[in-house]
């Protein structure tokens, strides 16, 4: 079965870019102005860097693999059955735990004191959100 593509290229590059950007603005500029110090443009412009090499790659895999599955079929159809399914649920906890930390960031920003149980909320309020077909 394949899937519409409704998004479109300009849609597409925004969400990503928006999600990118608001990690990046309201989660890890801290720590890492924490940890570069005077070096954190440096440091930003080299994440930039290999987000992008990592963007491009993305693209032209899915251009060479126009299949749904992203990391899965690209690893699946370059390296083989075994290490697509390892790849495919790599990406998937890796997705999890980046959501989790967002989660955990949007406890620690509205309730200082309460960011796990915050973030629980968060997590089941957008789940349900997504349920219900958004």
């Amino acid at each position: 079965m394949a899937l519409a593509r409704v998004l479109g290229p300009v849609r597409a590059t925004g969400l990503g870019a928006g999600s990118m950007l608001g990690a990046g603005v309201f989660v890890a500029l801290g720590p890492a102005v924490g940890r570069t110090g005077v070096f954190v443009v440096w440091a930003v412009l080299l994440a930039a860097l290999v987000a992008g090499l990592n963007a491009l790659a993305s693209a032209r895999l899915a251009t060479r693999y126009p299949a749904a599955g992203g990391t899965y079929v690209f690893a699946r159809e370059r390296l083989g059955p075994a290490w697509g399914h390892l790849a495919g649920w790599v990406f998937v906890v890796g997705k999890t735990a980046s959501c989790a930390a967002m989660a955990l960031a949007v406890g620690a920003h509205l309730a200082p004191g309460h960011a796990t149980t915050l973030a629980v909320v968060a997590v089941a309020v957008l789940t349900a959100v997504d349920l219900a077909g958004a």
